[in-house]
């Protein structure tokens, strides 16, 4: 049998066990000498036959052993042990029995050990009773314990203490140990690994590259889409602390922080937008709010009750020591592979579809929710010239957004989806949006208003992010087709009511292009009511006598037929004024401008002489922008002072001559018709230009306001309190 098998430890701890044994029995070995093994010879009966064989004791083992492993001779000892026992005193002996035997130079201590070992074994006669070993006999006591059996069996009182190990050698063993598991560990990793890799190796070695398929360990399943709003039910903050309120979001592994908010009041408003991948097994999106570091509410929302492709707008309670916390959310679970594609769609199936729809929404069925106003289809083709790759379409419809799966590597996307929208204002808009996925910019947009599309499916130019120009590409474009169906009766009540808000529109930030842009948009403005006054001019102060004899006949007509219920028949006159060109039966507008226009002409002149201007006219018209929109803003607070100090009767003397004014006008009134009086008013207006053609033309009513100081005067004209002044200087 093989030894090494047998006892594994003899080959690598022979040597840790050889010294500890030696150290241990060299130092007890005069005390056992003097007590148990000079005694018991001694006290041997006369017929024990020593047959002139060498005897030793059991402490007398460690010299056998160290001769063995110092002899430098050619042959080694094989010892042969027979225990006997003496029944006078008990105690123990075995009989080294020393053997000559050859020994090589190449073999090492660990052979010389385990040939030893076999030797000892075989020769041994107790070794057919017992199982005994070197180190592993039950008669050999290699352990301090065995000398204290031996010295109370002797009767001695002398307490054999054991060697106490350093720090030092205690700490080295077990960072010894520690090392030997890592080490053992490390090699079992990397044994599984190895075997993984070979299993591998033989399992796809018989397969073809293009059979072979990587599957992820999660799929993508959706992109979730979450717009936090607001929150309410805060309690009010009764410290002068102001609360530093914060959201975070998770989604399996997905984590997302919104901005820190600080306020006091409620609702707090958001108003952000979070995008989470939803994997397979990972639908629930945990919603915690915080202030700073201590937690306010929590909720947990079960991503897999929602309807895919569909935008749910939610009030979500959340759980804390605040009971009435909620938080306004839209939730939006789109961009799936299988779902609404137009694979899964037959050409009968949308037929009936169509029949349907527009057999619910037709005028007459009135039954239904009111909200309910119609249904928007679109079904997105694909694109083509866009300047991105790994692109995706939105689509946005008020609060309702829904988006397509990501087209990787291709600038020529093709997404073949089916969206379904319900509209709930015929007014909207919709807008069409494609994203680069990997550099999170927009490459193209378009926006159209839901009562000017046309059903059909169509080629659509995509424009830029401001809808001003083209988007960059080789003349990117895309392929919508769009279907509606709305009931009238519906959508005319809807628009009386108000509008759905756009719960991510926030305030503009100061920025020099959107001002000079909204200046440009109030000079547009501005210039529109100016045209108008001109008109009115032209009407009433005969500067073109045939315009102020038609018009003052037609009003002295009107105010002699009219009544009150024809007053808001007024506000058709813009109406009339502005009507497109196809609706005109006669052409009498450009006649009357053609009869007002010299100065407009020179104004377009100017217009388009100043369309290129240089650096310095556009400062110099930025200048005086700023300078009159001061001025305007000074006027109009001046005025509204004004009419306060009119009130309060700050000029006793022009207060109660307007009150007099007032109550004239009030009698004149009651005894003269109301249509009388304004056909006076037309014919004074037209007489004063004959009469008075160098008259300042004047308005009574501002010219009585225009007395009374605004507060600013009011300030100034205020007396100072003077000191105190002796007799002597008053004198």
């Amino acid at each position: 049998m093989d030894t090494k098998a047998l006892h594994p430890i003899y080959q690598k701890q022979f040597a840790k066990l050889h010294e500890k044994i030696q150290n241990k029995y060299d130092e007890m070995q005069k005390k056992l000498e003097k007590s148990r093994s000079i005694d018991a010879l001694t006290t041997l009966n006369g017929d024990y036959d020593y047959k002139q064989k060498k005897y030793d004791s059991v402490c007398d083992l460690s010299k056998v052993v160290k001769d063995l492993y110092t002899s430098e001779i050619g042959t080694k000892g094989n010892l042969q042990a027979i225990a006997f026992q003496d029944n006078h005193k008990e105690v123990t002996f075995q009989e080294i029995i020393f053997k000559e035997s050859f020994v090589t130079e190449t073999d090492s201590l660990l052979s010389i050990s385990d040939k030893f070992d076999s030797e000892n074994e075989v020769d041994s006669p107790i070794n057919n009773n017992h199982s005994n070993h070197f180190f592993g006999s039950n008669d050999f006591k290699t352990s301090l314990e065995s000398l204290n059996d031996t010295k109370e069996s002797d009767g001695s009182s002398e307490p054999i203490t054991p060697i106490n190990k350093s720090l030092r050698s205690k700490i080295k063993s077990k960072l010894k140990k520690r090392q030997k598991e890592k080490e053992l560990k490390e090699k079992e990793k990397q044994n599984k690994k190895e075997s993984r890799d070979k299993v591998e190796k033989y399992i796809l070695s018989n397969t073809t590259k293009y059979n072979i398929v990587k599957t992820s360990k999660k799929n993508k399943v959706a992109t979730v889409t979450m717009a936090l709003i607001e929150v309410t039910g805060l309690d009010e903050n009764v410290d002068e602390k102001t609360r530093v309120l914060l959201f975070r979001f998770r989604l399996g592994a997905e984590k997302r922080k919104s901005k820190i908010v600080k306020s006091d009041s409620t609702p707090v408003k958001f108003q952000e937008l979070f995008n989470f991948n939803l994997l397979d097994d990972e639908y629930l999106l945990e919603i915690t709010l915080w202030d700073k570091e201590l937690l306010i509410g929590r909720s947990l929302l079960d991503l897999s009750q929602f309807e895919k492709e569909k935008t749910h707008k939610m009030q979500i309670h959340l759980e804390g020591e605040i009971k009435e916390i909620e938080v306004l959310i839209v939730l939006t679970i789109s961009g799936t592979t299988m779902l609404n594609t137009v694979f899964n769609d037959s050409e009968y199936e949308k037929k009936k579809r169509e029949y349907l729809l527009q057999h619910k929404y037709t005028w007459y069925r009135l039954c239904d929710d009111f909200s309910n106003v119609g249904f928007l289809q679109v079904i997105v083709y694909g694109a083509k010239g866009l300047s991105g790759q790994d692109c995706f379409c939105i689509l946005k419809l008020d609060h309702q957004r829904v988006q397509t799966q990501t087209d990787y590597k291709t600038n020529d996307p093709s997404w073949m989806k089916i969206f379904s929208f319900t509209v709930t204002d015929i007014t909207s808009i919709l807008e069409v949006i494609i994203v680069d996925e990997k550099k999170c910019e927009e490459v193209g947009r378009i926006s159209k208003p839901l009562l000017k599309i046309q059903p059909g499916k169509k080629w659509y130019a995509l424009k830029d992010s401001l809808l001003k120009e083209r988007a960059r590409g080789q003349n990117p474009r895309i392929l919508i087709e769009f279907n509606v169906a709305w009931n009238l009766f519906k959508g005319a009540i809807r628009v009386l009511n108000p509008k759905e808000p756009n719960y991510l529109e926030t305030d503009e930030k100061l920025d020099r292009h959107i001002f000079a842009k909204n200046l440009t948009r109030a000079k547009a403005v501005t210039t529109w009511i100016i045209n108008t006054f001109k008109i009115y001019k032209t009407c009433f102060e005969w500067e073109s006598m045939k315009l102020n004899v038609v018009s003052l006949i037609i009003w002295l007509a009107f105010c002699f037929y009219a009544e009150m219920w024809m007053m808001p028949l007024l506000l058709l006159i813009p109406f009339f004024w502005y009507k497109p060109e196809e609706y005109t039966i006669l052409d009498w507008k450009t006649k009357l401008m053609h009869e007002i226009g010299s100065d407009s002409s020179a104004d377009s002149k100017t217009e388009k002489e100043e369309k290129n201007p240089s650096l310095l006219q556009k400062i110099n018209s930025l200048q005086e922008i700023i300078q009159s929109i001061q001025n305007i803003i000074g006027k109009v607070a001046s005025t509204g002072e004004s009419i306060k100090n009119l009130f309060n009767f700050t000029v006793p003397f022009v207060s109660c001559l307007a009150i007099f004014l007032i109550i004239v006008i009030a009698f004149v009134m009651y005894l003269i018709p109301f249509n009388y009086i304004c056909m006076m008013w037309a014919v004074n207006k037209f007489v004063k230009k004959i009469f008075r053609p160098n008259r300042i033309r004047n308005n009574e009513m501002m010219d009585l306001l225009s007395r009374v100081p605004d507060d600013e005067t009011l300030i100034e004209c205020e007396d100072l309190p003077l000191g105190h002044i002796s007799d002597d200087n008053e004198n």
